[in-house]
């Protein structure tokens, strides 16, 4: 008698198992027809016609940028330049956007889709003061991203990965450039620090000390031309945290080190100053004199910015040598034996 007991106990539970899997099933496939029935349309957005953005996305601070004089401008939470590139990628995702489907329209789904205002990254953009575009981008499922548009409860399939364009902490929406020059404009360069004061003026390709400068035993050009390179390329990697002075950074009247770069171009000759200040957790502060941010630059380019005479000279072959890892073995050529030295074991 007990096991017919335990026997029905059994069926009863695998019959309510079905209801429920059924039920699911049938919920499931009730979205799935009425997604196949709805179709969703995203506004058409030219990038160029854009004028304000601003983006919220989860654990990120939210931001806002406006083109003024055809420059982007971060205007919240601070107020610095724009990353040029970071918004026309943004600006480009939203212009692409292709719709291929509809992920889900219950509000239910929301949440599993990562469209919830939680979990989305928000954004907006306008023209003239009126939003062209208002979104709520979610998940990445097999190649392609789910968009909610707030007040709605349809879910937009859209073509691609965009969330990543728009997941950016506040520093990487900012401009990192130091110098906008390339090196080529570049025709005198001086180094001063605590090693001394070194002037370089360019000669053709060439480079060359300065007239009047104590010569550089073993000097060379290349070096200098390497140097400028790193000068005119090097990017902010961050920058200085709020309440650090010009002076506590070092990069005041009294800078740790100073370059002096002297350009040509189509707008004449022009002088640009770096101060080179402290190191600052992994890099070194430095200043642009006439721009607003203290940057913090990589330690490479740091210790780059602070060369002293050392750094002006041809590599020491003996030096290079000693630096080869020891593992390595070194075969001469063919000796007069015809043989081929074999290493003595150690």
């Amino acid at each position: 008698m007990s096991g017919n007991k335990l026997l029905l106990a059994f069926s009863v539970l695998a019959v309510l198992l079905a209801v429920t899997v059924w039920q699911f099933n049938a919920r499931e496939s009730e979205d799935t027809r009425a997604s196949t029935e709805v179709s969703v349309k995203l506004p058409k957005v030219k990038k160029d016609d854009i004028d304000e953005l601003s983006i919220a996305a989860p654990e990120k601070k939210a931001v806002a940028f406006k083109k003024v004089d055809k420059t982007w401008q971060l205007t919240s939470p601070l107020t610095a330049a724009a990353d040029t590139s970071a918004i026309d990628t943004a600006l480009g995702k939203l212009e692409e956007l292709e719709v291929i489907g509809v992920g889900a329209t219950k509000a239910e789904n929301h949440e599993k889709l990562e469209v919830t205002d939680a979990k989305a990254v928000h954004v907006v953009a306008k023209k003239d003061g009126k939003p062209v575009i208002d979104v709520l981008i979610g998940a990445y499922k097999s190649g392609n991203t789910m968009v909610r548009e707030p007040k709605g409860d349809a879910v937009a399939v859209v073509k691609g990965s965009i969330k990543y364009a728009f997941e950016k902490d506040v520093k990487d929406w900012r401009d990192r450039v130091v110098v906008e020059a390339s090196s080529d404009q570049v025709k005198a360069v001086t180094f001063s620090n605590a090693g001394g004061t070194f002037n370089f003026v360019k000669d053709g390709a060439d480079w060359k000390q300065a007239p009047g400068d104590k010569p550089i035993a073993n000097f060379e050009s290349g070096k200098i031309v390497s140097l400028v390179g790193t000068a005119t390329t090097m990017r902010a990697q961050d920058f200085a945290a709020d309440g650090v002075t010009e002076d506590a950074a070092g990069v005041g009247q009294k800078p740790d080190g100073k370059v002096t770069l002297t350009t040509t171009s189509d707008a004449g000759e022009q002088q640009i100053l770096l101060h080179v200040g402290h190191k600052e957790g992994d890099g070194y502060y430095l200043k642009r004199i006439g721009k607003d941010p203290i940057f913090i630059v990589s330690p490479f380019a740091g210790e780059r910015m602070l060369s002293g005479a050392d750094k002006f000279v041809k590599d020491d072959p003996a030096k290079t040598a000693a630096a080869k890892p020891s593992n390595v073995i070194q075969v001469d050529p063919i000796g007069s034996s015809g043989r081929i030295p074999v290493p003595k074991p150690h």
